[in-house]
């Protein structure tokens, strides 16, 4: 865990150090000197490893703006219905904009998903999801192919008078009727941890006043993000578990395990000596149910390479094969979600 505090101290106050102008634009990574075997023999720069990618995708009422959004009732629910590649064809200022925040951030050395690109690796995606019997919608599926730590969300409209500001103020006001907001995401979450916000903009054309607006605002937001990433660093990315048993396993959580405790008292703990400080709520624990959340788990691991949830949830599953002999599988869909399927007894 010591480990982990210096690297998150050592994070903030070199990003927030480049964030102040960094004319050569090195950020955290040292010249490159092409000797890949001295490379691959030094230490693990663990700020840099754990460094967020970002990536840029349009708000929904951006979408909606552009009718790509709607939403469809299906099992009495409503789902929204995201048309990402339509967008990009009606919307001819779309990857101008993009491209501004993405060259903010690239300057900074932060790694990128770039959202056109990722699009064009959906296709694939989809089939294979179809194959499996998985139903993702077009958000789900991008995050899941990108995998991003940071989304910024942009909105912006032409019409309407103002929009609301919240976060830090980085409005600039002028004569012409042009609105945005540029939301920083964590994309494990939801959880908006930075805001860029502007209203009645001026400018020769939307677009190039969008964008000399965000280069006016980029230092303040790239610092709020940076803060934030580095508590993550400190204290663990938030993340839920759930473990639920299949319909038809005769297997209760409530049950003695070969372990001696049950099911559920053995994964109780289990979490709690695997998360940060033991951090975590329960939720729900029923006979074919547990379900945790705000549980936070390490980004790195001691010699500074990367720990994710992929890692914890592939520990975590080897455990219970191993330990209580549960047969499992892992069939989360979000970034930010553990979802363990417990099929019966090996």
């Amino acid at each position: 865990m010591k480990t982990i505090k210096f690297f998150g101290a050592a994070f903030l106050a070199i990003s927030l150090a480049s964030c102040g102008g960094n004319k050569q634009g090195n950020g955290l990574t040292e010249a490159a000197t092409g000797d890949m075997e001295a490379y691959e023999q030094s230490d693990v720069n663990g700020v840099e490893q754990a460094r967020p990618t970002i990536m840029v995708i349009p708000g929904d009422q951006t979408l909606q703006n552009f009718k790509c959004l709607t939403t469809q009732k299906a099992n009495g629910r409503d789902y929204i219905l995201r048309d990402y590649k339509n967008y990009l064809l009606k919307d001819d200022r779309a990857k101008r904009i993009i491209s501004t925040i993405q060259n903010e951030f690239n300057a900074q050395n932060y790694p990128l998903s770039d959202f056109e690109q990722t699009l064009k690796q959906l296709d694939t995606q989809e089939a294979l999801d179809m194959a499996d019997g998985f139903e993702k919608d077009a958000k789900t599926q991008l995050l899941t192919v990108a995998q991003p730590d940071i989304i910024l969300e942009l909105t912006y409209d032409t019409s309407r008078d103002k929009m609301s500001m919240t976060s830090h103020n980085y409005s600039h006001k002028g004569d012409k009727n042009i609105s945005f907001t540029l939301n920083a995401l964590d994309a494990y979450t939801n959880k908006v941890v930075a805001t860029m916000t502007a209203s009645n903009i001026k400018g020769e054309s939307t677009t190039e006043a969008i964008q000399a607006s965000i280069k006016e605002g980029m230092p303040k937001f790239q610092e709020d993000i940076t803060k934030y990433f580095s508590d993550i660093l400190t204290r663990g990315r938030d993340i839920t578990v759930r473990v639920a048993v299949e319909k038809g396993c005769n297997v209760n959580l409530s049950d003695e395990s070969i372990e001696g405790d049950t099911y559920a008292d053995w994964i109780m703990d289990y979490i709690k000596t695997h998360t940060v400080k033991g951090a975590y709520k329960m939720q729900r624990n029923t006979d074919k149910e547990l379900y945790f959340v705000n549980c936070r788990i390490k980004l790195l691991n001691e010699d500074g390479t990367q720990y994710g949830v992929y890692d914890w949830t592939r520990d975590l599953q080897k455990n219970l094969r191993k330990n209580l002999g549960l047969k499992c599988t892992n069939k989360a869909q979000g970034l930010g979600e553990v979802l363990i399927s417990v099929q019966g007894i090996q």
